[in-house]
Parts: C-alpha cells; structure tokens; sequence
C-alpha cells in the first residue's frame, strides 16, 4: 500500500466516524468561522489524503483552497524546524541540553545590564527548548525603538566612561539587530521557575544553530529534514511563483500578507526565524508527523534518534503546572489541550498563531495535521481554538483501538 490513501479502513480508522471529524472543519468554514483550511490525518500505516475547505482569501474573494494549499505555519517552524535543528545538534554531539545560552552567544550576558548578569549566565539550551528560561513571550523588537534593556546598558557604559548616553548605531543585518536587542532583554522570571512560552527564546535557539553551522535556518531545515522526508512543499518565503497557492493571512495596509510571514519579527528578519517562518502543506506537515510515528524514521530515511525524540517529547516541567517537552507541549492531564479530550496523555503537538495545528498520539498511532489561515482578514478571530478540540476529539474517537 501507498503511504497516502484514499481509505480510511486503510490506517485504522473507521469511515463513517471519521467523516464527522472533517464535518466539523467544513461546518466552520461554511458558518464563516474559518476562511479556509486543510486538514490531513493518519496512522502508523499512513496518511489519508489531504480534504481541502473554504477560499485562499475572502478580502478580497480568492480561489478555493486546495489539496496543495500552502500556509503560513507560524509557531509550527518552532517544533518542525528550530527543535528537529537543535536535536541534531544534540545526536551529532556538538552540544548539550544543559550548556549555557552564553557559551554560543556571549552577547546574551555581555550586553546585558549589569544586574541581569548572573541569572542570564544560567540560562541553558533546555530552558529556552522548554520555555523556561525566564525571557518574556514577545517584544516588538521589528520596531526601531530603543527598549528599557538597551537604555540601561548605555546608562551603564556612560556612567563608566562619562559624557551622555547615546543609542548605539545600528550593526549588521535587520536579524542581527533583532537577535542583539534580545540578548539586552531583562529575564522577567528566573530561569527554570516559570514556563512562559516565549518567541524571544526561539529566536535566540535558531542564531544559535545558523552559527553553529555556519548556514543559514532555511538551508540547514531544506537539507536535513525537508529533503530527507520528501516535504516538497515546505520553505520559508515561497517564491513568486507559488503565491497562487499561498492561503492569505491578515490584511495589512489594505492588502492581505501572501507569501510573507505574519508574525512581525520574523517578517523584518527577511522572513527565515527560529520563531515562525515556515509554510507548508498538509502533505508536508503528514510526512513530518509519520517520521514522528516511526521513531524519527520515515521509510529508509531517518531524521532523528528514536532516543532525541524520547526525550524531546517527554515532560519535562510538569512539576511547574504546564507539561512541556523540548520544543513539544506534552498533552498530560491538561483539561484545555488543543489536542481535545480524547488524545491520550502522552500526545505531544503544537500550534500556530495563523491557526494551524499537528497533534501526535504514539499510544494510539495517529495524528492530526489542521492547518487554517484563522488570521485572515484580521487577527481578531478565536474560533479555532475550540475547531482545533473538536476535530481531534472526532478523529480519536474515529480510531482503532
């Protein structure tokens, strides 16, 4: 058998139960909940293929999603691209979870005010990959504004070498800029104390592989998981010529982002973030999470350790009240889980801002990809917080034992 079909009794799942899953995504689009969305679910034994629902955009009118329909994947580039990167790094025994942010970005500590010295030199990799750090969740740092952080150094340095203080000039790129002013940013918890999902850490995690490296995010997630896993579709900035495909997100100066990352701070970084970034198919996304299945294996192909993705998607900061793995938030005992009530509790998933979503059950052997542009014509729309629960509460239950 292929690894796509058309039959659900194929991977498991029974037909008729099934349908109502994607009842619920058709029904949200047709309410005008949703302005269109793709949705794409599978077991160890394979993928069904992608059902498709709704328009590109609706300001103004666009064409039918498709199948091949690609979106902006938003916080998803965290766990498919920034977390895979950073577990490579930890197989190929380059680095450990548990060395300093400092000791790849001495700028982290040495830009900081002199206060916040001693807690950021303890921050490590496994905070920023499980959120605890102590880095706030988001800052516009896309806007060219001195923030608090940047003002005490330079209080700092004139107070040294006397005279006023000025703002320092702008060095290097736009992203380099971006990733300076947030290793000048205060902790606002102390590391390891609190989770606090933060898009500032990711940021910082994905400088750290490109120096690593010496290649650039985009190149290094095409070459060792994009390429491997047949993810076709998968980049950061789709070309031109595939903005016909592209689902519309928010409208912004009267015209809707196309092609372009939505979240702020990704889009003046040129687009390629540790953060979000990402655009993908359904079909993308489904490769992807059967590798996950396989225990980092899709086919002949292997991407990961099955012994990184024990320990990426197991939980780590329970005893802090939030079930968090590397990268992965581990469903646990969590009665408001995207992934719904009937996912087991050893589920790990993600989401997007854009509203997209991809849910893994290694106990059950399925998963979930739902991918919508919720954000599109405003980010002023919650309604996929409560599809996202319903759809997976439809495809557990249309499971096998």
């Amino acid at each position: 058998m292929s690894w796509m079909t058309d039959r659900p009794d194929d991977l498991g799942f029974d037909p008729v139960s099934l349908e109502k899953a994607f009842a619920v995504v058709e029904r949200f689009v047709q309410q005008g909940k949703i302005p269109g969305a793709t949705a794409c679910v599978g077991s160890t034994a394979g993928a069904l293929r992608p059902r498709a629902y709704g328009r590109l955009s609706v300001e103004p009118v666009g064409n039918p999603v498709t199948a091949d329909t690609l979106f902006d994947c938003a916080s998803l580039t965290k766990v498919v691209v920034t977390t895979t990167l950073a577990l490579r790094l930890i197989e190929e025994g380059i680095v450990r979870l548990d060395d300093p942010v400092a000791h790849f970005l001495p700028e982290f500590v040495e830009e900081s005010p002199e206060p916040a010295r001693e807690a950021k030199s303890q921050v490590t990799l496994r905070h920023l990959l499980t959120h605890t750090s102590g880095l706030a969740a988001w800052a516009p740092l896309y806007q060219a504004l001195p923030d608090e952080a940047e003002k005490s150094v330079q209080d700092e340095r004139a107070a040294r070498g006397g005279g006023e203080r000025t703002q320092d000039p702008p060095e290097g790129s736009p992203a380099a800029r971006i990733v300076r002013r947030i290793c000048r940013q205060p902790l606002v918890h102390a590391p390891g104390t609190v989770v606090e999902y933060s898009c500032l850490g990711f940021i910082l995690l994905g400088e750290i592989i490109q120096r690593l490296k010496s290649a650039p995010l985009d190149e290094l997630a095409r070459r060792w998981i994009f390429a491997p896993l047949g993810m076709k579709n998968a980049c950061f900035n789709p070309p031109p010529e595939l903005h016909g495909r592209v689902a519309a997100t928010e409208v912004v100066d009267g015209k809707p982002l196309i092609g372009v990352v939505h979240d702020e701070n990704a889009r003046s970084m040129g687009g390629v973030s540790g953060n979000a970034g990402l655009f993908a198919t359904a079909e993308d996304l489904a490769r992807f999470a059967l590798m996950l299945l396989g225990k980092g294996r899709l086919g002949e192909r292997r991407v990961l350790s099955a012994a990184a993705l024990r320990e990426a998607t197991r939980d780590h900061t329970g005893h802090l009240g939030e079930s968090r793995g590397l990268g992965w938030v581990v469903k646990g005992l969590s009665a408001r889980s995207s992934a719904g009530d009937l996912f087991s509790p050893e589920s790990f998933g993600h989401t997007g801002f854009t509203g997209t979503s991809l849910w893994i059950d290694p106990v059950r052997g399925i998963f979930a990809v739902l991918l919508t542009n919720r954000v599109h014509p405003t980010r002023a729309n919650d309604a996929h917080i409560r599809l996202r629960a319903l759809f997976h509460n439809a495809v557990a239950a249309a499971a096998g034992p």
